[in-house]
């Protein structure tokens, strides 16, 4: 028969105790805390100059993007494609820690796109395009071979000519204007005359009638 003191000295060795149960899990938690933590989130495309979408009249000299994250240039590929997707030749983007800035070239005003995949420095890697619209060119941001083209002579000359020619028609028109004015006054004036010797001429008959009246009645 075991005494008191047996079946206590029995029982605690047959469980662990409180204590080393708490033990055990604050340690848990201590070690937990001391891990480091991922990532909470990937780099982001925060803006873009010009806007996606957006219409520019002038066309921009560069193009810059800014994101979430801090940038690795050397990882970082970007395209540049002109109406009818076309590749455009162009300077290597520069990067700002945040931002990439690409220099831009153009063929003909349209769409324009910039794709990229920039790689920021913790080797998250974000994939994106913007598109915007130009309106006019300037001269020094035209891509090589696709320079507006110069007048020759002969266009000149056709330009010449043609702008002679709509001075000729002007100058006829405007004669022909005179001259339908000048008949039109001459018309209205012969009227006038017209109206006169017929007023003239009934004031004499009747006054020739009168007359005769008169004589009759004597």
């Amino acid at each position: 028969m075991h005494t008191i003191d047996e079946r206590r000295t029995a029982g605690g060795r047959a469980r662990p105790s409180l204590f080393r149960w708490a033990l055990a899990a604050l340690s848990g938690l201590v070690l937990a805390a001391s891990l480091p933590a991922p990532a909470s989130a990937h780099a982001a495309l925060l803006s873009t100059s010009p806007e996606e979408g957006a219409t520019v009249q002038t066309a921009p000299g560069e193009v810059a993007a800014t994101f979430s994250e801090i940038l690795d240039g050397p990882s970082t590929e970007i395209a540049v494609t002109g109406p009818e997707e076309t590749p455009i030749e162009v300077e290597p983007a520069t990067f700002d820690g945040d931002t990439f800035i690409q220099p831009m070239l153009y063929t003909v005003p349209g769409d324009y796109t910039i794709a990229f995949r920039v790689i920021s420095e913790d080797g998250h890697r974000v994939d994106g395009s913007l598109t915007f619209t130009v309106v006019q060119i300037p001269d020094e941001l035209y891509a090589e071979g696709a320079e507006p083209a110069e007048e020759s002579d002969e266009d000149v000359e056709e330009t010449e000519e043609t702008d002679q020619s709509e001075e000729t028609a002007s100058e006829t028109e405007t004669d022909a204007a005179a001259e339908d004015s000048g008949l039109g006054t001459g018309v209205i004036i012969a009227i006038v005359l017209l109206a006169a010797l017929v007023v003239v001429g009934g004031g004499i008959v009747i006054f020739k009638a009168a007359g005769r009246r008169k004589s009759g009645a004597e």
